[in-house]
């Protein structure tokens, strides 16, 4: 998949994940990352993030209180990064 895909704004994002009900996307910042491939390597199992499925996660990933991630986690997640979010409309 492309890792380009720009949506105009957030409604487009949910209409997208609706549409691919089988994929797990996820909206982080305004950056959205397809994290289907990864859910059974994730340490905290799949379900830790299935629970947030087509939800911008940013305040969950970035709390270190709720759970702090490490530098290589930001790194794997990056690689599953396939669009972005133009307005937060």
């Amino acid at each position: 998949m492309s890792k380009d895909i720009c949506f105009t704004d957030v409604q487009k994002f949910k209409e997208f994940c609706k549409e691919n009900p089988s994929r797990c996307y996820l909206k982080h910042n305004n950056s959205v990352y397809d994290i289907t491939d990864y859910l059974d390597e994730h340490p905290g199992g799949p379900q830790s993030i299935e629970d947030y499925k087509s939800q911008d996660i940013t305040e969950v990933f970035n709390d270190d209180f709720y759970h702090d991630h490490s530098e290589n986690a930001l790194r794997t997640f990056q690689k599953f990064k396939i669009g972005f979010i133009k307005s937060e409309k």
